[in-house]
């Protein structure tokens, strides 16, 4: 063995390991953007997803979604965005929302639905994801505004 493979050998052996996380230094996730909407006088804490990533993932294996809260999937530009349930335990409502806030669409989507392709009638630059039926419930339709959207 020449000499400078015992000094790697050695520099490797004396590299430190990974370092794992404790109790006292835990592994940070950064906290998720929230947003505080408003339609028709009600309000809404609404998770912001507008990373592809982020937005792909979406409500994905959760088992409960606190009331009077949602999730804003925030687009690039305008489009005709097509959603599914996939992975997705939760009844949702979802309401397409156009670059102006005003809602196009609410549809209802089926829990694990892989096969349905929820696409609004028109592009739009939002979507808002929130526990099925809650829009009927508070009386908000299509034409209504979203107030509160982060531009």
């Amino acid at each position: 063995m020449t000499r400078l493979s015992a000094a790697l050998l050695v520099l490797l052996a004396c590299g430190s390991p990974p370092r794992k996380p404790s109790a006292t230094s835990p592994v940070q996730t950064p906290a998720p953007v929230t947003a505080l909407l408003t339609v028709r006088g009600r309000a809404i804490g609404a998770e912001v997803v507008s990373r592809p990533v982020e937005r792909s993932l979406g409500l994905m294996f959760r088992t409960e979604l606190a009331r009077d809260s949602g999730m804003l999937f925030v687009f690039e530009s305008e489009d005709t965005f097509r959603f599914w349930m996939k992975n997705t335990y939760l009844p949702l409502s979802i309401a397409y929302i156009d670059k102006r806030g005003i809602i196009s669409d609410i549809l209802e989507m089926a829990p694990l639905d892989t096969t349905t392709r929820y696409a609004p009638s028109r592009p739009v630059l939002y979507a808002l994801e929130m526990n099925s039926g809650w829009f009927t419930a508070n009386s908000i339709k299509t034409g209504d505004t979203v107030k509160g959207i982060p531009r």
